[in-house]
């Protein structure tokens, strides 16, 4: 069978500029326009949520927004090019790759959650989507006290369209790839928390030491101390 030249590089192109959309570091754009460096700030994610609580609930609002829009961009370029509809999960992958990853933040970036809502709600049936949308946020929402809420509202959602796809045969294939996605941002987002969570745990272990060998060096001065009678 001849390798059809042209939609390879219609699939390459859509990879590229799914790459490219993800990449806009939107999370950046704002907090710079509010003059701090996301970078530098709360968890150090350039996402919507330490936009929201660090920077602002405005500026946590527009950067959601533009997250979402730039993940349903890139399905949008995809089915503009004509990419086979399976093929659009490679496109929404190089998208989340962009997120974590930007060409525009010295290959910096956030979780990808929001990014892969705008993926879901563009490649899925609409009412599909607007259930496990729903509820992602409905989980969000009563666990936002948790550490890890933003990964508990994204199984929740997945979870829902999963069974409701596999009950009712609504675009099962479309589901599976996404919900692979779906586990990527999840282990990335958990690990990335256990990670932080660890290396704050050794700087208190270090300053703990610090200031056991700091009483060390006080009582060791003491025993030197000149005595008197």
């Amino acid at each position: 069978m001849p390798i059809d030249l042209v939609l390879v590089q219609k699939i390459l192109a859509a990879v590229f500029v799914g790459y490219l959309l993800g990449s806009i570091p939107c999370a950046h754009i704002v907090a710079r326009l509010r003059g701090r460096d996301i970078f530098a700030t709360g968890s150090t994610l350039a996402g919507t949520a330490n936009v929201y609580w660090n920077v602002g609930r405005r500026s946590g609002a527009l950067v959601f927004a533009g997250d979402v829009a730039k993940g349903a961009a890139a399905v949008m370029v995809a089915r503009l090019l004509e990419v086979p509809e399976h093929l659009v999960l490679v496109v929404a992958g190089a998208a989340i790759l962009g997120h974590w990853k930007s060409i525009f933040a010295r290959f910096r970036g956030g979780d990808g959650m929001v990014t892969l809502m705008g993926l879901t709600i563009a490649m899925m049936e609409p009412r599909l989507a607007l259930v496990g949308v729903v509820t992602g946020l409905i989980f969000v929402a009563l666990l936002w006290r948790t550490t890890y809420r933003s990964a508990w509202g994204i199984v929740a959602c997945f979870t829902i369209m999963l069974v409701l796809s596999f009950s009712y045969q609504m675009e099962r294939g479309v589901v599976l790839g996404l919900t692979f996605l779906a586990a990527m941002v999840v282990l990335r987002s958990t690990l990335t928390q256990w990670r932080r969570g660890a290396a704050n745990e050794g700087v208190k272990g270090l300053d703990a030491n610090d200031d056991l060998d700091l009483d060390d060096d006080l009582d060791g001065d003491a025993d030197f101390a000149p005595r008197n009678g």
